[in-house]
């Protein structure tokens, strides 16, 4: 994969710092990042309930500076979205007007697969 996107990963629900990956899987993933110089694009809402800021933690530690979390604040979701935990940065929650930081984010993901997949 070129341009990986984490948009609010959720899994494992039981455990807010877990990684649904297994270690010699990350390990590769890893290895790979740094010899062909790639990074990861990760996104969520602050207060959100399926990913906390516990797993951001733990994939910035796995993956050092190949981790790019960014985290958007609560207001920035929809809120006539019908999920109300501000969750799905780039789907329900996303709040498709000029300047607003769901569209941002998403305008980020477009730009980061353009760049990553015409190389």
């Amino acid at each position: 994969m070129l341009a990986p996107v984490l948009a609010q990963p959720s899994l494992p629900l039981n455990d807010a710092a877990g990684m649904h990956i297994a270690p010699d899987e990350l390990a590769a993933v890893k290895k790979r990042m740094e010899a062909e110089d790639l990074t990861v694009l990760a996104y969520r809402f602050e207060g959100d309930k399926y990913c906390q800021a516990a797993r951001f933690a733990a994939y910035a530690d796995a993956l050092g500076d190949r981790f790019i979390g960014k985290v958007l604040p609560d207001s920035a979701a929809n809120p006539d979205s019908p999920m109300k935990n501000p969750h799905s940065v780039v789907t329900i929650h996303l709040i498709d007007e000029a300047g607003q930081p769901t569209v941002q984010a998403r305008d980020e993901i477009l730009d980061f697969f353009k760049m990553r997949l015409s190389e």
